[in-house]
């Protein structure tokens, strides 16, 4: 039989043209009208017909072939037909041609009903058209098409992009569904199950549906009771939805099933946040205990291979370290252990991702910046670098942003980020996937802005996507060899941190951060709404209860009980009866009555915040671990503050802002200077007066409000750290060519 090979250039050619479809049409017509009538000719040319937008045509010619068949043999032919639709739809699919894909898919849907890959495919295409609505899944009959399917035809790609893409559609009709296709598909399989608990962790930060994704991992965790990953994203949510008690219950529930370091490690992780975010330092104190010596324990042990869940979470595992202690040498020593077996056994992981490069032309002389991170919204990272994406100089910086799990259509990620970038990409939370994309864009610099804060930018770094890499301001340094630098500034780093850092610090010259300043709301706290007279001293303190080591609180107590008249507010989102309970005991304990503490809540935005500050007339900060965004604004708003500086990057954020502000008075050095500074500056009226006029004097002369020449001071660093690693190839390409 003669036979045309003209079928690849339908199936295989995703750039068809309306001249190459007219052949293929004209080809195959020719063949039937010369009495070739095997039925792949019928088949092809009405799916040609169907991709030329003649679906009519392409109905007529697939009926053919089945006017003369017995109903047996029409089985046979709409199987041949459901297998050639299927094909050609899944290829246009991932050929992103969605316009073809969708007319196939809808072709198919009515031959046969029951694909249930052409399902999943089919509600995808819409979600990507936005023409979905939840109830679709009821109208298409998706649980009952999925229950009664065979599991082992199903496309697992196609499933976890649907099961992620759902994720976004908090209904009760959506719940249903995924769990239809969870326990029809993934029931048994921990991986997928680990993956997808991760991909509803991050859907939980996009969209805020607590409790959509908690129904979710709640059904998930009766399928899979002994699950390290369901109960960590399950606790993780719960603490954001405030529900403490519920998280530590279910983070606690799976520790007492491990039987290694590594497992334990995991669980210890998850519960520690419980008890942290909860304020419940009594309990967490010992788990904190616990925990680092776990850590201690792993970086002396051996491993032929670590998963990559595992791996992924044991180089944030240490993260915990600075909130409790102030020993950098030692912390930033295990640190680099923990990075180093990280780095050893990422590499199993990696996958050959290829990434489709931007279309933006690269200048010689031009630097091209890239910045990856997950805080690049309404968050203290987004709050603080927008100045830095304002002033860039975009004559000598092609700026890119990599903003992961992050909403596209976030207000203040577009105004600020997205309309300020050459290039911006908000990408799913694959590191690989982000990592390939920065390499396709081919990245000069990478800045990374999440630090230990996230393993998915640890990953893209790890993979090293540019030749040169910086970690700043999202945290401290991840320790990771594959990073270059850490930004510093003269201050908030002591003088020999270099010996126990990995990565090269570079200082700027006064601030390693400045910002223009920041928007101020309308007040709703006042003194007559908390009961305190308009002629007391009232002490602040707003951070989160990771910050509020009971050391620190005690002197806060001490000076509250010299200072008469005084009143001490609390701020935060922690568990209210545990913090009061906290707080009321050390207070007890110092001989404070507790009517002089006031507890308050969060608000809904930030400058209602910063409005709200105006009622204190002095800041306590925490200690060993400073407030940074809550520094600045206390600064801003004028209020003098007390800090004890230690040695570590985050016991020294305030001093650097403190001096880069224009003042030195309330930065002590050490306890008793902290509460010898909260004391006096509650008894001086004059002081405190003193100081806010400074503050209000500086803000137009004062390093930390410059953000222009800020970023002329890192712009200069980027530039110098560029002509470095350009020195060093010209270096090492003589060498190699000496050599040879």
């Amino acid at each position: 039989m003669q036979t045309l090979d003209t079928s690849p250039i339908i199936e295989t050619d995703l750039q068809v043209t309306p001249t190459s479809l007219e052949q293929v049409i004209d080809r195959y017509e020719t063949l039937i009208d010369r009495g070739n009538t095997d039925n792949d000719n019928y088949w092809y040319l009405g799916l040609a017909y169907l991709l030329q937008e003649r679906e009519l045509d392409a109905q007529a010619t697939w009926f053919i072939p089945f006017e003369a068949a017995s109903e047996l043999e029409s089985e046979v032919l709409t199987s041949e037909l459901s297998a050639l639709l299927d094909r050609s739809a899944t290829e246009e699919f991932y050929a992103n041609n969605l316009d073809n894909a969708r007319s196939i898919c809808e072709q198919l849907q009515s031959i046969d009903p029951f694909c249930i890959n052409n399902l999943l495919r089919s509600i995808l295409i819409k979600i990507k058209f936005e023409e979905f609505i939840p109830d679709l899944l009821i109208e298409w009959q998706v649980n009952e098409l999925v229950i009664d399917s065979n599991s082992g035809r199903v496309d697992r790609n196609l499933l976890a992009d649907l099961l992620r893409s759902l994720l976004d559609f908090p209904a009760e009709s959506t719940s249903r569904s995924i769990e239809a296709l969870i326990v029809t598909y993934l029931r048994e399989s921990v991986v997928e199950v680990d993956n997808f608990a991760s991909d509803i962790m991050n859907a939980a930060h996009r969209t805020g549906a607590n409790t959509f994704m908690v129904d979710i991992l709640e059904f998930c965790r009766t399928l899979q009771p002994q699950n390290f990953q369901i109960a960590h994203i399950l606790g993780r949510v719960y603490s954001d939805m405030a529900c403490h008690d519920r998280a530590i219950e279910t983070c606690a529930s799976i520790y007492d099933l491990c039987d290694s370091t590594c497992d334990r490690i995991r669980a210890s992780y998850p519960l520690l946040i419980a008890y942290l975010t909860a304020g419940n330092w009594q309990q967490a104190n010992l788990a904190l205990q616990r925990h680092q010596q776990l850590i201690e324990q792993f970086s002396t042990e051996t491993f032929s291979q670590l998963d990559l869940v595992t791996n992924q979470r044991i180089i944030v595992a240490n993260v915990f370290s600075p909130y409790t202690e102030d020993r950098p040498a030692d912390y930033r020593q295990l640190q680099n252990k923990i990075a180093e077996i990280y780095l050893q056994h990422n590499q199993a992981h990696l996958k050959n991702y290829i990434a489709e490069p931007t279309s933006l032309q690269k200048i010689a002389g031009v630097i091209r910046i890239g910045y990856v991170g997950s805080t690049l919204k309404n968050h203290s990272v987004g709050w603080l670098s927008r100045w830095l994406f304002q002033h860039h100089d975009r004559e000598k910086f092609q700026v890119f942003t990599y903003c992961i799990n992050q909403n596209p259509d976030n207000p203040f990620y577009q105004k600020w980020f997205r309309d300020r970038s050459n290039v911006s990409y908000c990408m799913v939370a694959d590191g690989e996937r982000v990592a390939a994309q920065i390499r396709a864009d081919e990245i000069d610099i990478l800045i990374d802005l999440d630090s230990l804060t996230l393993n998915i930018t640890c990953q893209v770094l790890a993979a090293k996507p540019a030749p040169v890499q910086v970690s700043w301001l999202g945290w401290d340094a991840t320790g990771l060899s594959t990073v270059d630098y850490f930004i510093a500034d003269p201050y908030v780093l002591p003088a020999n941190a270099q010996d126990y850092y990995r990565e090269k610090i570079w200082r700027l010259p006064q601030t390693y951060l400045a910002v223009n300043g920041f928007e101020v709301g309308i007040a709703t706290l006042s003194r007559r709404d908390l009961n305190i007279p308009d002629d007391a001293i009232v002490y602040w303190s707003g951070q989160r209860g990771f910050k509020r080591h009971p050391q620190t609180v005690r002197a806060q107590m001490r000076i509250i009980k010299a200072v008469p008249n005084s009143y001490f507010i609390v701020k935060g989102d922690t568990d209210p009866k545990i913090i009061q309970e906290f707080f009321g005991q050390i207070a007890i304990e110092e001989g404070v009555e507790f009517d002089r503490l006031r507890f308050v809540g969060s608000v809904a935005d930030e400058p209602t915040h910063r409005a709200n500050l105006a009622i204190a007339d002095i800041v306590l900060d925490t200690f060993p671990y400073n407030g940074a965004t809550t520094t600045l604004e206390t600064l801003w708003m004028g209020i003098p503050m007390v800090t004890q500086v230690g040695k570590q990057f985050a016991a020294r954020n305030s001093y650097t802002f403190m001096l880069n502000a224009g003042i030195e008075e309330g930065i002590a050095w050490s306890e008793a200077e902290y509460i010898e500074w909260g004391i006096k500056l509650g008894l001086d009226r004059d002081l405190r007066d003193k100081i806010a006029g400074k503050l209000r004097s500086g803000r137009t002369t004062a390093p930390v409000w410059n953000a222009k020449q800020f970023t002329l001071d890192l712009e200069q660093a980027f530039q110098e750290m560029w002509a470095k690693y350009q020195e060093q190839n010209q270096y090492q390409a003589s060498t190699d060519y000496s050599n040879n």
